[in-house]
């Protein structure tokens, strides 16, 4: 039986923490009887809402929280039905806060006074334009510190209350970090500090580490580049380069490839100090199915095969979203055209590749099941009916 309540996986851009920690959250719910009923649920780097990461949300302390309010006092409902609220601080994920405002403004009864809007789409109220100035990706450091531990504390509290659950979180403790205090150019004793403290939060949880690495950073670096596009990097570079750590750096993609050299070394004396179970992966000979095995021998679980199970094919739509869903075969083409392959959890259940996300198919219908994450397609309950 897994002893660890709380699976860490780490490892540069590419590394694969994504496609394995679908595989191990699978794993484990389809041994669920083997493992003394665990259950298991995969946290998504780009989860809606994130516990652990500030990342695309606004995050106001309680005492900011009460003087917006008695500035905008109409703002209690959006609070209410979208905000977590910790001891100290809250948040508000952006997406999240983006389809509220855009459901509120397409709606007929939209003559509340919190979004008075020019047309059906305007996101340019003062409510909004007002969160947006509390966004934590521009949180200085000791901001973003309080709040992340703090997140960590809440997300480990409520863990507890739920001892026969397992938890995977990919490129949290580490890659999340990293960004936020190498783009700060900050040395690496105090990131080493901070994350010390996170393991002292999550102690309790009996959290392991799984590492995915290759060679060297460049190893990755080409992979990165072969597998996602030079565009990929360039685009990264662009969203980031006003960071300080792009001072006097040349433009461009090679600076971004020099980021992620540092990441490696920076992950690399991470991974050396974590105090609790850990397991490097070296994944530079490309045999999964060996890494595989090493990781559930790692986490003491047994290959559970997939199920046989058909694929109901067809075209499946959301009425009101207009989103829609191709299955066929074995994989699926989801809302923003991407193929993703599909994987049997039950007669009627499949896992979908890459994303935490479940298809449960009920006569002619489709029903999202899971977790979600940031694109609205995959919101939990939403329902596609087959054409």
């Amino acid at each position: 039986m897994i002893s660890s309540q709380l699976i860490l996986l780490e490892g540069l851009p590419g590394a694969g923490k994504t496609t394995n920690a679908r595989f191990i959250h699978s794993q484990i719910e389809l041994g669920q009887l083997e493992l003394g009923r665990k259950n298991a649920k995969w946290i998504h780097e780009v989860a809606v809402p994130h516990p652990v990461l500030l990342y695309d949300e606004v995050g106001l302390t309680r005492g900011e929280y009460r003087l917006f309010l008695a500035k905008f006092p109409q703002a209690a409902n959006l609070f209410a039905e979208i905000a977590v609220f910790r001891k100290n601080t809250l948040s508000i994920s952006l997406p999240e806060l983006e389809w509220y405002c855009k459901d509120k403004l397409s709606s007929a009864a939209v003559t509340s006074k919190l979004f008075p809007p020019k047309s059906a789409n305007d996101l340019s109220s003062d409510v909004y334009q007002s969160l947006l100035s509390f966004n934590a990706w521009n949180f200085p450091l000791d901001a973003y510190k309080k709040f992340a531990l703090e997140k960590w504390e809440h997300f480990t509290a409520e863990a507890l209350k739920n001892p026969d659950e397992v938890f995977i979180i990919d490129s949290a403790i580490f890659q999340h970090q990293i960004f936020s205090f190498l783009f700060k150019n900050t040395p690496y004793e105090e990131l080493q500090s901070f994350i010390g403290q996170i393991t002292q939060i999550i102690r309790a949880l009996n959290p392991c580490l799984i590492y995915l690495h290759r060679e060297n950073a460049d190893s990755s670096i080409n992979y990165l580049e072969n597998d996602r596009g030079s565009a990929y990097l360039e685009y990264i570079y662009n969203r980031d380069k006003n960071q300080p750590y792009y001072a006097n750096k040349p433009k461009g993609a090679e600076s971004f490839k020099q980021f992620l050299r540092d990441y490696g070394a920076t992950a690399d004396m991470l991974f050396d100090v974590f105090p609790y179970k850990k397991l490097s992966v070296d994944i530079s000979g490309k045999d999964w199915a060996l890494y595989e095995d090493k990781m559930l021998n790692f986490l003491n679980l047994k290959r559970i095969p997939y199920p046989d199970a058909a694929l109901p094919n067809g075209v499946y739509t959301n009425e009101a979203f207009g989103f829609v869903i191709k299955a066929h075969g074995a994989s699926i083409t989801d809302p923003a055209g991407d193929e993703r392959k599909l994987f049997p959890k039950s007669q009627n259940e499949f896992y979908v590749d890459w994303l935490p996300v479940v298809l449960r198919f009920e006569g002619d219908k489709i029903i999202i099941s899971g977790s979600q994450i940031a694109d609205r397609w995959t919101t939990t309950g939403l329902i596609y009916a087959r054409g």
